[in-house]
């Protein structure tokens, strides 16, 4: 099941940063954009993306979404923003993110005081995968993703996951292997309805799943993110 919310134009919904400098966001895309321009900067890649209705409404040092991996604002315009990506990070996302041409998931972080939907996703993405195949199911799209079964732990029936930084459900999975459903709102409005067999895509799983695996297993599932389970606690969401 797709879980998307979209705000356009002046309506944009502004999005800000937590004042405790932990970037959460939640799977509910704002908008697309597309990468223009990308060019090396020393050991960092500053990104171009263009065709963004909030741009205007960002500054420098915000936290964004680009397709499931928070980066930083550097500059800012009327309808583009450019953001800088460390080599690290870069190693670790769909090769295509820098490429001119390749259309974006674009959405702000959220305050951890504004209303939450979707799941909590905090921009580190996991792993990629690869699409293994896509059926029709009257209207909706559903997607076979190819994830290894090292992942098998955190793909649950049920579960939440976050594909190209947009939020959905987990059909069910087996073998390595998980389905989504993509509704059409989903398809038109996000970079998913793009999507081919073959495809490389953003995984980024359930923050709750690793933590509960670090609580049984005693290990440190998840060492860059400042969403802390104490921290999730404080705000009441575990």
């Amino acid at each position: 099941m797709s879980r998307t919310h979209h705000y356009f134009g002046s309506g944009c919904r502004r999005r800000s940063l937590d004042r405790g400098g932990k970037e959460l966001f939640t799977g509910l895309i704002e908008c697309t954009g597309v990468v223009t321009s990308s060019r090396q900067l020393g050991d960092v890649t500053e990104i171009d993306i263009e065709e963004v209705p909030f741009a205007s409404l960002m500054k420098m040092g915000d936290s964004i979404a680009v397709s499931g991996t928070c980066l930083t604002v550097v500059k800012t315009g009327m309808d583009r923003f450019s953001v800088q990506m460390m080599p690290e990070t870069r190693e670790n996302v769909v090769p295509g993110l820098m490429n001119p041409g390749y259309r974006v998931n674009l959405e702000r972080s959220l305050m951890s005081s504004g209303r939450f939907e979707g799941h909590i996703v905090t921009g580190h993405v996991d792993a990629v995968a690869k699409v293994a195949g896509i059926t029709l199911q009257g209207r909706t799209r559903i997607l076979s993703i190819e994830v290894g079964k090292q992942y098998k732990k955190y793909v649950p029936r049920k579960g939440s996951i976050a594909i190209q930084g947009v939020s959905l459900t987990i059909i069910d999975s087996s073998n390595g292997f998980f389905r989504t459903g993509l509704i059409p709102e989903t398809l038109s409005r996000t970079t998913l309805g793009n999507l081919v067999p073959g495809s490389p895509v953003n995984l980024e799983f359930d923050i709750i799943c690793k933590y509960i695996e670090g609580l049984l297993t005693g290990k440190d599932t998840d060492n860059e993110s400042r969403i802390t389970r104490d921290y999730l606690g404080e705000i009441g969401w575990v």
